[in-house]
């Protein structure tokens, strides 16, 4: 199953990024794509402004006529959504609105603020208004058939209010996955339920769910396997069908009752690696079937959510197009010392206030309290052994992308 070896966390990340393929692209509303990779460059089919737009609340006219005139006579109004049909005449001079069209007759407006009113005549205060003064003129944003986002772009909120200022109402993305969670152990009670002797509440499931929510992935379902054999094939049979995604839980390891490592080689999944240098979740299995993804992650709690951040998110996310699909770093100094092994890269739950990071207790695989109050990763090189307070350290957000 995988390797026969330990490869280091690096080689594993550089292995991700040579297997995983980009999604098939598939049309989205506009209203649905925050978070989705464009797929195609994305034209704009107007000139934003689409006509000379007046920026402030005033009057527009033509400086040439401020030198030729005291005031100017107000001969009609421009609002936004109505324009001004009539003809202003030279020594003429119309009353405007925030966002409403300026006559291409006319070159400038003045703020209602700088201006003096009587008997329906317009006189500045300032006499050194300059040419195209509040104007927001057409394609000053962007032009017809422009590059409105580009290709690889991701889709974030203040794209969605560009794309339907321009009238756009679907964009070409690369799909988001579907996701195919399967919880494997015999052990495993659901919550609710009486909790049997030698038994566990079974949580990883719902903790999975929710990160991958938090992320904004929702089409998941949830499969259970027992611990035997051909159950596991038959599980993995029925979940890979529809999904782009799998991910075990438990079960990855070489013990008796570890069916995961077997089932996957008896459907022919070809196995990237399998077992990397770090604590927690060394014993995590990377394989790929016709292009669909397919995770064993362990079955201890901290180490699904150390594995989920360090590779499946970053997995799910390189299919979708993402350039830079792993976690942004940072380095902080350290509050208190830290020492391990060499050999192996550790990830520490930690908190920071982005100003230093401090490794919270409890880094026992089993226990998932310090994940409740962490809001970073601390990653200790596989061949440090020693940090020492106020030691600079590598940090990542845990979410790193929002």
């Amino acid at each position: 199953m995988g390797k026969a070896f330990m490869i280091s966390f690096e080689e594993a990340k550089e292995l991700l990024l040579k297997e995983i393929s980009l999604a098939k692209i598939e049309n989205y509303e506009v209203n649905t794509s925050r978070g989705l990779i464009t797929a195609l460059s994305i034209l704009s089919p107007i000139d934003s402004p689409p006509f000379n737009q007046a920026a402030v609340d005033g009057y527009a006219f033509r400086i040439k006529d401020l030198k030729k005139f005291k005031c100017l006579k107000i001969c009609g109004e421009s609002t936004a959504g109505k324009v001004f049909e009539g003809k202003c005449e030279s020594g003429n001079c119309i009353r405007i609105f925030t966002g409403a069209a300026v006559p291409d007759s006319l070159d400038t407006v003045v703020m209602q603020e700088h201006v003096t009113v009587r008997q329906e005549e317009m006189i500045p205060d300032n006499e050194n208004i300059t040419r195209g003064s509040n104007i927001r003129y057409r394609g000053s944003q962007i032009r017809k058939r422009e590059i409105a986002i580009p290709k690889f772009e991701r889709i974030t909120s203040g794209s969605i209010g560009l794309l339907y200022s321009l009238g756009i109402t679907t964009v070409r993305c690369f799909k988001k996955p579907a996701i195919a969670v399967i919880v494997t152990g015999n052990e495993l009670i659901a919550p609710g339920k009486d909790l049997e002797e030698g038994c566990i509440y079974e949580s990883n499931s719902f903790m999975l769910k929710s990160v991958l929510n938090e992320h904004g992935f929702e089409d998941i379902s949830i499969f259970h396997a027992a611990d035997n054999l051909q159950n596991t094939i038959e599980i993995f049979k029925e979940a890979s069908k529809e999904h782009d995604f799998v991910l075990f839980t438990g079960g990855i390891s070489v013990g008796d009752y570890d069916f995961v490592g077997k089932a996957l080689s008896n459907q022919k999944v070809q196995a990237i690696f399998y077992k990397v240098k770090q604590k927690p979740g060394k014993p995590i299995y990377f394989g790929m079937k016709n292009k669909k993804v397919i995770f064993g992650l362990p079955g201890n709690p901290a180490s699904v959510m150390v594995c989920f951040y360090e590779y499946v998110l970053p997995a799910l996310y390189r299919s979708m197009g993402y350039p830079t699909p792993f976690a942004k770093e940072m380095l902080l100094p350290v509050n208190g010392n830290y020492s391990k092994k060499s050999g192996m890269v550790h990830f520490l739950r930690a908190y920071t206030d982005l100003r230093t990071v401090t490794i919270l207790e409890g880094q026992e695989s089993y226990k998932l309290l310090p994940f409740c109050k962490a809001n970073c990763i601390v990653v200790i090189d596989e061949e440090v052994v020693e940090v020492k307070e106020g030691d600079h350290v590598r940090v990542q957000m845990v979410n790193h992308l929002n």
